[in-house]
């Protein structure tokens, strides 16, 4: 495979003391995490062993539906992003799946559904409890606590305290997170394809019908065919604008488009803080609301900046000038706002059809720089020794990032262009030692010469340590990660990436050749 020439644009990411001794906090959680999960396999599998008789076949098939699923190959991680407003839950066989409701029928299905739901309500209690252990444990493990409680909602989807630590309020019989609220009390309605907009804009779009530019001083809404409206907001001078939950965005693109970038940006926003719980640490809303048993929803939130460009050429031109010629090697662009300028700065990003790579991975590389830089407190990843490949390497890890026909996101899969041109940079030997890698500092790292094989180094290396031997180094290598964006990686200080994961770098090597040469044979 030729060399593939890209680079995602980072003007550029975390703390802990030098590693414990004795087992992580992170392994025992997850051990108990398993054992819950077995015994509840355990118990389904005997109760659908017990529902004999051809007029037991669909319940036999809903009890086996609820066993645990198949793990994503190559040790990939799944986050099923949490809806904005969940409604009254319905009762009998057709919600037990998640555990909700009073067993409905009688004689012989009353008794099973109601066993099925003791199995189902006693593993959320359980789970429930080790979510509040890891968020106690001394450093506390919010990533597991996170996960915990969304497999609580799987099985008791109105648990109270769950709902409320994830950011739930009750709402009408149901749920919702505080901004939809707001927007159902201010009479908006969340359209399939526009997202959140007035009731009676409903008619308008569905008969292919957008809001025109408003003047100052204008009320009422103008409405023009679509490509009409999209058409007076293409250039960017005049850009749709879009509030979420998390972000503004600004974009010249048609509407439905930008509305869909928006969506993926709020989708990836729960990934980010659910897989990377523990690098926001004390930040996190999780965190807060485990601190106050009274805090509900979210505090007032500065909402993440995105500019999203039509074209390739004014993304270009927008920049040039702040950044110099070589914007247009980019596909994407995230400076983190220096100290004493606030905590927030714009990400930029341009539409690329049939680009070099798809314009999803580089929204998830950039925005989770963004994400990082804006909510882990203030950062001094410059003074580092050398291990500036971290950050692309995180970045360039949640290029991973693909959406299963389930809802959910898979993240840390062996997929993607960057990271097969990886895969093939390592076997054709143009990858450095490990050991001169990561002694590499900015400047060495953007090397004209090197910097897309850095990339794909830095991206596999990530891959690797979060996933490998199911996901054995990656509490450590976030610990590292922490280190790295606070600047504490110096010598002897006994916070280096060895120091961390508890093996000398050429063990280390020896483990990132093997899995993926692994993979390369199980493929």
């Amino acid at each position: 495979m030729l060399p593939i020439a890209w680079t995602i644009g980072l003007s550029l990411v975390l703390q802990v003391p030098p590693p414990a001794t004795g087992p992580p906090v992170s392994v025992e959680l997850e051990e108990t995490r398993r054992a819950i999960e077995e015994r509840e396999a355990k118990a389904l599998e005997s109760l659908a062993a017990s529902l004999s008789g051809d007029g037991m076949a669909q319940a036999r098939s809903e009890v086996r539906r609820l066993l645990p699923r198949t793990k994503p190959r190559d040790g990939a991680s799944r986050v099923t992003p949490l809806p904005e407003v969940v409604p009254p839950q319905g009762r009998g066989l057709a919600s037990v799946s998640s555990g909700t409701g009073k067993p409905t029928g009688k004689g012989a299905a009353q008794a099973w559904l109601a066993e099925l739901q003791q199995v189902r309500f006693r593993t959320a209690s359980e789970l429930f409890d080790l979510a509040k252990r890891a968020a106690t444990a001394r450093p506390p493990v919010y990533a597991h606590a996170a996960v915990c409680l969304r497999e609580v909602l799987q099985r008791q989807p109105d648990h109270p305290e769950a709902r409320r630590l994830l950011g739930y309020v009750p709402y009408e019989g149901g749920w919702a997170r505080p901004f939809a609220v707001r927007q159902l009390k201010d009479g908006n309605v969340n359209h399939l394809i526009f997202g959140w907009v007035p009731a009676d804009w409903v008619q308008h779009l569905d008969r292919g019908e957008l809001p025109a530019y408003s003047v100052r001083g204008q009320k009422q809404v103008r409405w023009l065919p679509a490509q009409e409206a999209d058409r007076l907001r293409s250039n960017w001078k005049n850009p749709w604008q879009i509030a979420t939950e998390h972000f503004e965005i600004q974009s010249d693109v048609p509407l439905g488009e930008a509305i869909e970038f928006a969506r993926r940006l709020e989708a990836f926003y729960d990934v980010f803080f659910t897989l990377l719980a523990d690098l926001v640490g004390e930040n996190l809303p999780l965190a807060r609301r485990f601190r106050s048993p009274t805090l509900t929803g979210e505090t007032s939130y500065r909402l993440h900046q995105i500019f999203f460009f039509a074209t390739k050429d004014e993304y270009v031109e927008h920049l040039r000038l702040s950044t110099g010629d070589d914007i247009d090697q980019s596909l994407g662009y995230y400076n983190p706002p220096r100290p004493g300028k606030g905590n927030r700065a714009v990400a930029y990003f341009f539409r690329d059809v049939d680009g070099q790579l798809p314009v999803t991975a580089t929204l998830y590389h950039e925005v989770s720089h963004q994400l990082l830089f804006e909510t882990a407190g203030p950062n001094a990843y410059t003074k580092n020794v050398g291990n500036y490949w971290v950050f692309e390497g995180l970045g360039t890890y949640f290029e991973t990032v693909t959406p299963q026909s389930d809802g959910s996101l898979e993240v840390g899969g062996l997929v993607g262009e960057r990271l097969a041109a990886a895969r093939q940079s390592l076997s054709d030997g143009r990858f450095l030692p490990l050991e001169q890698f990561l002694m590499l500092d900015q400047n060495s790292f953007n090397r004209a010469d090197r910097i897309h094989a850095n990339y794909q180094q830095a991206m596999a290396l990530a891959v690797f340590l979060m996933q490998w031997n199911d996901g054995t180094y990656r509490d450590a290598f976030l610990d590292f990660v922490r280190d790295a964006y606070r600047g504490r990686i110096k010598r002897s200080t006994g916070r280096s990436l060895e120091d961390r994961l508890g093996e000398p770098v050429r063990v280390i090597e020896t483990q990132f050749r093997d899995f993926f040469a692994q993979a390369g044979r199980s493929r």
